[in-house]
């Protein structure tokens, strides 16, 4: 996958990245409803996540689409704009490119390559007084492209979160070790890598309630496993009182047919309405 990761400055913008950490190398679902995390500063700090435009979209060789991003944009919020895609090449590479162009008349471009069913992956995440002064963006399909594209064309916007929901409930990811053997997070710190062979690993993660209100649906996954790995979890969910811990079992197991190296793994402590906690650690197959 080739994957871009780009703010606004490249057209002569300064993105501010104050938005918490919601791609985790690999995994970029990005949470809709509440989502609490750190910001740069390390204030504990709630959004209120909306997906507010949505299109999938195919192009042949030769065809555009223009698009213009919805009224109502405001100060106080960040704003995410994912565009995931792919060629539809069976032989053949497809070329393409995306143009942001401002009000003022400025314009800058971004160029692609996909071949063989290969895909594309682009962010931009900034405030949203940098979204208004976008007057549209715009996907073409070039000519000499061997074959169409195809892609989803989403819009977020991440705001703080109003009143009550503005509190943080301190639930964390306090611990995830394997039975019997090494501890990779310790304390909401990670420690080392997640190493694994092939056949069943037995492994538990902790989460640490600390605040003062009962949480009464607390869940666990992780996300980002590749091809072959699958992780099973118990239970589904929980109920953690005010400073408390909840253990959940989780256990992995690894095909015989994995591919060697590291893979970027993203655990979560969540709710239905929203996210606690994600850590990132690094799964090793030998």
């Amino acid at each position: 996958m080739n994957k871009r990761y780009i703010s606004l400055s490249i057209i002569l913008f300064i993105a501010i990245g104050t938005l918490p950490a919601l791609f985790a190398n690999g995994e970029n679902d990005i949470p809709i409803g509440r989502f609490f995390g750190k910001g740069e500063d390390g204030i504990n700090q709630c959004y209120e996540i909306k997906l507010l435009q949505s299109v999938n979209e195919t192009l042949q060789p030769g065809q555009s689409a223009t698009y213009y991003l919805p009224g109502g944009i405001l100060d106080g919020c960040i704003y995410i704009l994912e565009i995931r895609g792919r060629d539809l090449c069976i032989e053949g590479c497809a070329d393409f490119n995306s143009t942001i162009k401002l009000k003022n008349g400025k314009e800058e471009g971004e160029d692609y390559r996909s071949c063989n069913g290969g895909s594309v992956e682009e962010i931009i995440d900034t405030t949203g007084d940098v979204w208004r002064e976008v007057e549209y963006i715009k996907i073409t399909n070039k000519q000499n492209s061997d074959c169409a594209i195809t892609y989803t064309w989403n819009f977020y916007s991440a705001c703080p979160c109003k009143g009550k929901q503005a509190l943080y409930p301190k639930v964390d990811i306090e611990q995830f070790s394997v039975t019997g053997g090494a501890t990779i997070i310790r304390d909401g710190k990670i420690l080392t890598n997640f190493n694994v062979l092939p056949g069943v690993q037995q492994t538990f993660i902790q989460v640490e309630n600390r605040g003062f209100f009962t949480q009464n649906d607390v869940k666990v996954k992780v996300t980002g496993l590749p091809q072959g790995v699958s992780v099973s979890i118990t239970p589904d969910t929980q109920k953690i009182k005010a400073h408390n811990l909840g253990t959940y079992q989780a256990t992995f197991e690894v095909g015989p047919n994995v591919p060697s190296g590291t893979y970027k793994v993203t655990m979560m402590a969540y709710s239905e309405n929203g996210v606690f906690d994600t850590l990132q650690i690094d799964l090793i197959v030998p």
